[in-house]
């Protein structure tokens, strides 16, 4: 009687192990890498998005985030995306110059929308327009799955600075090249300086100011040493950020949970309008109440900082390297592109 009653329990252990087993099955885990820390507008918008998918889906998809690139490096998150290591990564296109060389364009329109429904608009349409957009992301293997942004270009010095007039003559740091040559055409003495080495240049004096997106600088504390800030909207981060998936991972996803999915997205990318304009708050008042000198950029600015004379320059020499490359057409493209913004910015007139 005894083995029989051990017996049974046994039994009743193994169907809810089995029925417990199969319910999960049902569940989808993704398992997510960014190289950016759990913070900020990444932070915010990441948070809202998950919960977003588990509650669209019915608790049926959840998201695995690993921040701060505990997995990959910003540089690595692409290939690790590609190759299905992972099922969704933070892609942001600058670290990958070859794979997803049209995505640098955008920095070659560096005026543009201050509101973040319009800067969505024209990223989507150039996606949608612009069949090129599409092939690099099937080539690699990936599809968007979220669109974002950093806050707009800010610039902090170590001196006084009310407009960008301040900054000629000066040692300016800047990311990529393209920036480094606006900072040129505004008689700066422009200084390539890995991120990460950047708050010591500043305190040491090796360089006398930094040009990037407002929230990444102010998470990285450059405002200790560089009090100065020079800030605005309509100089925009203008290249996109994305969240992707693995292709082949979202083609194995159910037909009603990517519907799920997708809901989830349009909500979370409506509500980061909100999410922007309340960080760039934020970090005004914070950066006053820490001493911090704060002035806005104006439209005098902005247009010497889009001085379309150099930008056309630039733009030549990007289509000149993308021709070499075998890429045709990339100059048709860039007026593609031109237009698209253009109406963009004519939207919030």
């Amino acid at each position: 009687m005894k083995r029989k009653l051990i017996r049974a329990g046994l039994m009743a252990l193994f169907c809810i192990s089995v029925f417990s087993g199969a319910s999960f099955a049902k569940d989808i885990v993704l398992r997510l890498s960014d190289h950016d820390v759990l913070g900020g507008l990444k932070g915010q918008i990441g948070t809202f998005w998950f919960n977003e998918i588990e509650k669209q889906t019915g608790g049926k998809v959840k998201i695995k985030a690993y921040w701060g690139g505990t997995l990959f490096s910003a540089e690595e998150q692409l290939k690790a995306l590609s190759d299905g290591v992972v099922d969704i990564a933070a892609i942001y296109p600058d670290f990958y110059p070859k794979q997803l060389p049209l995505f640098g364009a955008f920095w070659l329109f560096p005026k543009g929308p201050e509101n973040w429904e319009n800067i969505r608009w024209i990223y989507k349409e150039s996606i949608s327009r612009i069949p090129e957009f599409d092939r690099e992301l099937k080539d690699a293997g990936v599809k968007i799955l979220l669109m974002e942004n950093g806050l707009p270009m800010s610039y902090m010095a170590r001196y006084p600075i009310t407009s960008l007039k301040d900054i000629k003559g000066k040692k300016w740091r800047a990311g990529d090249r393209w920036n480094l040559k606006l900072l040129e055409n505004q008689g700066a003495v422009a200084i390539s300086v890995p991120w990460g080495d950047c708050y010591m240049a500043l305190e040491t004096g090796t360089v006398d100011g930094i040009v990037s997106n407002y929230d990444g600088m102010h998470r990285q504390k450059f405002d200790e040493p560089a009090k100065n800030i020079l800030a605005g909207k309509a100089i925009g981060w203008s290249q996109p950020m994305f969240y992707c998936i693995n292709q082949e991972k979202w083609d194995s996803i159910p037909k009603d949970l990517q519907e799920g999915i997708l809901k989830a997205t349009e909500i979370t990318e409506k509500a980061f309008g909100d999410m922007y304009n309340g960080e760039f708050n934020r970090i005004v008042e914070a950066e006053k109440k820490a001493g911090c000198t704060v002035n806005f950029y104006s439209p005098e600015d902005v247009d010497s900082w889009a001085d379309e004379k150099c930008l056309e320059g630039l733009r030549e020499i990007f289509c000149t390297e993308l021709q070499d490359d075998g890429i045709e057409n990339s100059r048709e493209m860039l007026k593609q592109m031109k237009a698209i913004i253009d109406e963009g910015i004519a939207k919030e007139k």
